[in-house]
């Protein structure tokens, strides 16, 4: 479904690249089948998802990137909309739409509003986070800048990537369900993302900047006050 999400578009100019780690689940004989629609592909073993992602980006030669996990899709249109939205002279660096949550086990799917809030919203781990990455675009050069994701990360690569991405341009919120996403309980974040924030919370303090500079310790205090005050209450 992921890989006929994307050539079904009919985007007249695209570089479609798919990684894989190597799967011995018949992954490798399905990507083999839809090969003469596809730019670049690989299976075979590698250091994990970051890594498999980061082969992706490094070969990326398109003016619009992104990337779309194996469990989910781009809807109808979403190409010809980012590639709109970030193409030309326009001076938008970046995209952020909404995503359709669909549960494998018949659940009715769920709309996940996306938006950027900007750069200092991210790092206030307290407020509610919604960047959903299979429907983020972004301009090349951005990559060029901040590099590759960091492959020492796992659960928070995606939000660690916006973050860095955040220093060099803003993000225009687009009103439209971009991709859909499937969850299931061996999905990384099947846990209802509990360890995914864990995660966040863990690592949030490095985007801080400088102790010597007075935001750092305006979200230090900040983000102690939020995280003990619902404790004192209950």
């Amino acid at each position: 479904m992921t890989i006929r999400s994307v050539i079904g578009q009919g985007y007249p100019n695209l570089e479609y690249l798919v990684v894989d780690g190597g799967s011995q689940d018949g992954s490798a004989g399905i990507i083999e089948h839809y090969a003469p629609w596809l730019s670049w592909w690989e299976s075979r073993p590698d250091r994990g998802q970051c890594h498999a992602i980061n082969k992706g980006l490094a070969r990326a030669t398109g003016e619009i990137v992104c990337w779309l996990n194996s469990d989910d899709f781009h809807l109808p249109g979403t190409l010809e909309l980012a590639g709109r939205l970030l193409s030309g002279e326009q001076r938008v660096g970046a995209i952020a739409g909404h995503v359709l949550k669909v549960y494998t086990d018949g659940r009715d799917p769920v709309r996940l509003e996306g938006r950027y809030e900007g750069r200092r919203h991210l790092l206030e781990i307290w407020r509610p986070y919604q960047m959903h990455q299979a429907a983020i675009f972004w301009r090349r050069e951005l990559t060029e800048r901040i590099g590759l994701l960091n492959e020492d990360l796992d659960l928070v690569m995606d939000f660690d990537y916006w973050v860095r991405m955040s220093r060099e341009t803003s993000f225009l919120n687009v009103d439209q369900v971009l991709a859909g996403c499937h969850y299931h309980a061996a999905a990384k974040t099947g846990d209802d993302y509990a360890e995914y924030h864990a995660a966040r919370r863990r690592r949030v303090w490095r985007y801080w900047g400088s102790p010597l500079r007075h935001e750092f310790w305006d979200l230090a205090l900040r983000t102690v006050r939020h995280s003990w005050w619902p404790a004192l209450r209950g």
